[in-house]
């Protein structure tokens, strides 16, 4: 996937479980596991809702590839 996320390290540095974070965030421990394992990359509610509880902007939570970050041109960047 081209999207990189810090979510497990957050989520450690915090001491807090999967099923904790899942329940905070109105999720299944699954689906954390998943988007840690970068299986999946959550819906933006989830994202914006990963951010808020973990106190940690959703740029630091979530980054594009250095690939695919370093491919977009400066014209394409400005419609983001």
């Amino acid at each position: 996937m081209p999207v990189i996320n810090t979510i497990k390290e957050a989520r450690t540095a915090r001491n807090l479980d999967k099923e904790t974070l899942a329940k905070a965030v109105r999720c299944s421990p699954k689906t954390i596991s998943r988007c840690e394992a970068g299986q999946n990359c959550p819906s933006l509610e989830l994202a914006l809702r990963l951010s808020r509880y973990l106190e940690i902007s959703t740029d630091k939570l979530f980054q594009l590839d250095n690939d695919i970050s370093e491919s977009i041109t400066k014209d394409e960047g400005e419609h983001i």
